[in-house]
Parts: C-alpha cells; structure tokens; sequence
C-alpha cells in the first residue's frame, strides 16, 4: 500500500483531467504501432522483402519500446516523470518524421527504432504517473480510465490507417505519428504537472541493481509483471500477424482496419465494465477473469482453424474477446506490478512495459519464424500456452497476497 507522502492529494475533477491528458501519452505508442499495421503488406511488396523482415517494423519498435522503458523508469525515480516525459514526446516526433524520408528499408527500420524509443517514455511515465497519485485500488480505476481512453486511439488509427494506405500511401500513416507527437509535446509542457515527489537521492549502479533485487525479490511484482507482458505482448503477436491473414481472405487495408477494429473495440469495453463494475472485487480476482476470457477467446478461434473456417468475422471475433479479456486484466495486472514495486514504482513500471515488449516482439518473431504468418492454427496455440501461464501467475499472486493478509 501507498504511503501518504507518496500519494498526491487530488480532487475528482482534477482527476479525471488528469487522467485524460496522461491517457493521451500512453496512447502515443499504440499509434507509433498501429498505423503503420495495414501498411506492411505494402512496404513489403515496395521494397521487395520477405514477410519476416516486414514484422520486424513491428518487432524492433516493440524491442525498442521495451529497452527504453528500463532506462527511462529508473530515470524517472530520480529526476522526475515529466523532464523525461518531455524527453520522449520529442524522439517521437523526430521519429516519425523521419519516416516520410525513408527510402531505404534499413533506413525506415531505423527510425522505427528512434520512434520506439521516445514512445517507451511516454508509455512508463504515464502509468507512473497514475500510480504516485492513487493508492492501489483507485490507481486501477484510474489505470482503467486511461485505458478505456486509450483503447479507442487504435479503433480510429486502425480505420484511419487503412483509409490512409489504400489512398495515399504507407507514409500517410507515419505523418499523422509525427503531428500526434506534436501535440502530445505540448499537452505535456501546458498541462501536465511533476507527480513525483520523493525523487531518489542519486542514480548508481548500487542504486540500480538495489531497485532491481527490491522488485525482482517480490514475487506478487513478478506474478503481474509477468502476466501483463505476456498478455500485452500476445495484442501486439495479433497486430503484426492478422493482416497476413485477412490479405489471404482477399481483404484490402481498409477492410482489414474494419475487421481489425472489433479487437479494440473489445479493449475498450472491458475496461469501461472493469472499471464501473469490477476493479472494487478485488485486483487479483478481477485479473484472473480477464485471463479466462482471453484463453476461451483464442479456444473458439482455435477451432475454427483446425475445422478450416475461417472467415473475417471467425477471426475478428474471438480477436474482439480477446481484446474484452485483455481490457478486464491489464489495468489490473499494471497496477499490481507497479504499486508492488513501492518506492521504485517509476523502475517497476520501466520494467513491466519492457517486458510486454519484449514479450510482445520476441514472441511475435518466433511465431512468424515457426509460420504464424501462413497458419493461424500455430498463432492461436501460441496464445493459448500463454494465456494458461498467465493464469498460473495470477494465482500465485492471490494466494501469496492472502497469506500475507493472514499474517
């Protein structure tokens, strides 16, 4: 639980105009990642590459986006969320733009690395945010909220980003990236205050290695932690894989930012449900649903793939549960891990948006490598491994929580 001095006293109203400036930050990466979506059928055939390279626009991003997240939040704890929050609002925009002058596929690659990068500090900063200014339940409410807000930044990207490809091209896309970190950037320097008060004396590699041991050492921070990589991670797998295979169904970008839309459309209501009807049950059991949901999601679509019928609507909605189950456990799961972290908070949000990365581009690169890209059966059965992973995690974290409640 919180300590007074690191919850900052807000009201209601300044809140929720918090919270919805804050969910704008966090919903710059999901831009940087999901416009470029239905272009990558297009690059790949402009610059004559595999399939394998053009998930790598996805997985290098995600590497990117995830390794930034360990330097920004051990940063964070020190100097403050907001220097670093500008910090990151300018690497992405430079990014971004970059991008319209890519005319090479290394190029282009590279600047998603730079995009990636300014996007991890947006992402850390402004879950950290909401964790110094809420204690643990009222900061997944919050967690919630931003999230519901978020959630609907990729319905409008996905169907915009279509839009924009079929009749403009796959550049579009990454201009309105770069206008979006634009104003990300000045919402920041206007209207969003420092959160963090209690900044850490100094940085060091004691200092380092003590945050890391004090929240690798806890296990209810690992069990979250783990959870919501995997599971976050498995959203982005389908992001990167899916329009390999609404291509195959004969769809165009624009059909697949259509199809595509329904799994955020789902994120977007289970946090909506979560956060009027759930979080107030409990973090770990609330977690644990969304989890069940997601693995009865990939179920159905599993199905329909070995039955061989799959059809846009057999993908898109097991993929829109999948986004309901996901939108029921991140906030959570995120809230678990962070406020477990106690005083690092800033270093265990580093760490948890990392993992999902990573998770996210590792696990999407194996599954390409071992044909996901051309089977949706070795996707799906990707998933519903982790999703039973996940499902053990969370367990552990409510017994071991319990326990602790015994004691």
């Amino acid at each position: 639980m919180k300590t007074p001095q690191a919850t900052v006293s807000v009201s209601n109203e300044e809140a929720t105009t918090s919270i919805s400036f804050i969910a704008l930050t966090i919903a710059s990466p999901v831009m940087g990642l999901v416009l470029i979506v239905p272009a990558i059928p297009e690059i790949v055939n402009r610059f004559s590459i595999t399939e394998n390279m053009g998930q790598s626009l996805i997985t290098l991003y995600l590497i990117a986006l995830g390794l930034g997240q360990l330097v920004y939040g051990i940063a964070s704890d020190r100097f403050g969320r907001r220097p670093i929050l500008i910090l990151g609002s300018i690497i992405f925009t430079v990014g971004s733009g970059l991008i319209l002058f890519a005319n090479s596929i290394e190029f282009l690659l590279l600047c998603r690395v730079i995009q990636g990068l300014g996007a991890a500090a947006c992402l850390a900063m402004g879950r950290a945010m909401i964790n110094d200014n809420f204690v643990r339940t009222e900061a997944a409410k919050h967690m919630s909220t931003a999230q519901t807000i978020q959630s609907t930044v990729p319905i409008i990207a996905v169907l915009f980003g279509g839009l924009l490809v079929q009749f403009l091209g796959w550049r579009s896309g990454m201009a309105v990236s770069a206008i979006a970190g634009g104003v990300i950037l000045c919402i920041t320097l206007f209207r969003i205050a420092e959160t963090h008060k209690n900044k850490l004396p100094k940085i060091d590699l004691n200092e380092i290695f003590k945050a890391y041991g004090h929240i690798f050492s806890n296990p209810i921070f690992l069990s979250f932690a783990i959870t919501c990589g995997m599971q976050s991670g498995m959203f982005y797998v389908l992001a990167g894989i899916l329009p390999y295979h609404y291509e195959a169904l004969g769809q165009s970008p624009l059909a697949f930012g259509l199809w595509f839309s329904i799994m955020p459309i789902g994120f977007f209501i289970g946090n909506i449900i979560n956060r009027r009807y759930l979080v107030m049950r409990g973090i770990e059991i609330v977690a644990f649903t969304g989890s069940l949901i997601t693995l009865l999601s990939m179920i159905i679509l599993c199905v329909a793939a070995y039955t061989g019928n799959l059809t846009p609507a057999a993908i898109a909605l097991p993929c829109g549960l999948f986004g309901f189950g996901n939108g029921i456990l991140i906030s959570n799961a995120t809230i678990g891990a962070i406020s477990a972290a106690g005083k690092y908070a800033g270093t265990g949000s580093g760490f948890t948006g990392a993992w999902q990365m990573i998770a996210g581009a590792g696990f999407g690169a194996l599954i390409v490598a071992l044909g996901g890209t051309i089977s949706m059966l070795v996707t799906v059965i990707s998933i519903i491994g982790i999703s039973i992973i996940s499902i053990i995690c969370l367990s552990y974290a409510f017994i071991h929580r319990n326990r602790l409640a015994d004691k």
